[in-house]
C-alpha cells in the first residue's frame, strides 16, 4: 500500500469514528432533551392555567359589578317611573 491509500483509509476511519461519536452523543442528549421539553410544557401549562384563572376571576368581578349596576339602575328606573306615573295620574 502506498502512502495515499494509507491516508485514505485513515481518513475514512476518522470520518466513521466521528459519525459514530455523533450518534452516541445524540443518543445521550435525546433523553435529556425530552425531559427538558416535558418540563417546559408542564411549566407552560401551569402558567397558562394560572393566567386563565386570573382572567376568569377578572371577568367574574366585572360581570358582578355590571350586574349590581344594572340592578341598581333598574330599581332607580322603576322608582322614577312610579313617581312619574303618580304625578301624571295625580
Amino acid at each position: 500500500m502506498d502512502s495515499r491509500q494509507k491516508m485514505a483509509w485513515t481518513g475514512t476511519a476518522l470520518i466513521a469514528a466521528g459519525v459514530g461519536m455523533g450518534v452516541v452523543g445524540a443518543a445521550l442528549i435525546a433523553p435529556a432533551m425530552v425531559a427538558w421539553v416535558a418540563r417546559m410544557v408542564e411549566k407552560g401549562g401551569t402558567r397558562l392555567r394560572t393566567e386563565i384563572e386570573g382572567a376568569s376571576r377578572t371577568v367574574g368581578t366585572v360581570a358582578g359589578t355590571l350586574q349590581r349596576s344594572l340592578n341598581e339602575a333598574a330599581k332607580a328606573g322603576a322608582a322614577e317611573w312610579r313617581r312619574g306615573s303618580l304625578r301624571a295620574g295625580g
